[in-house]
């Protein structure tokens, strides 16, 4: 098991919430980012192993979403060639703002390698930022 794999699972579980429309869950009208605008801080953080919210104020229609969670994450990452096992943590901090939203997905492997990377937009895409020579890049994922 790859730790980028695990994060690209925990990624995609994550920004099918995002949208509003998630496909994965078989909700179509998710609103995560007002939830996370209603919530102390503006944020939301979503267990994504267990379908759970771990902290903020979220919506009858999400909590019902994060329920399939957990059987989503499992066949994603049977699909990767991997169990759900192989990772200790995986959290998605959704936040706003008035100008963004977006959300950090923070995973923890079973090797205990932790990263986080930050996300915004639908489709959620990595952050992009200028490099030192002022050219766009993205935003390095950060090891914990």
């Amino acid at each position: 098991m790859k730790h980028g794999q695990l994060r690209a699972v925990a990624h995609s579980i994550a920004d099918s919430l995002a949208g509003g429309v998630s496909l994965m869950t078989g909700f179509y009208d998710l609103r995560i980012y007002e939830d996370a605008m209603r919530s102390e801080g503006g944020i939301l953080t979503v267990d994504l192993l267990n379908g759970r919210v771990v902290r903020g104020t979220p919506s009858t229609d999400v909590v019902a979403a994060l329920l399939r969670i957990p059987k989503e994450f499992d066949r994603l990452c049977s699909a990767k060639g991997f169990v759900r096992s192989d990772c200790r943590r995986a959290l998605a901090h959704f936040h706003t703002t008035p100008i963004t939203q977006g959300f950090t997905l923070v995973i923890e492997d079973n090797s205990g390698r932790i990263t986080e990377a930050d996300f915004h937009g639908v489709p959620a895409r990595r952050v992009m930022e200028l490099d030192h020579l002022g050219r766009l890049r993205r935003r390095a994922i950060r090891r914990l």
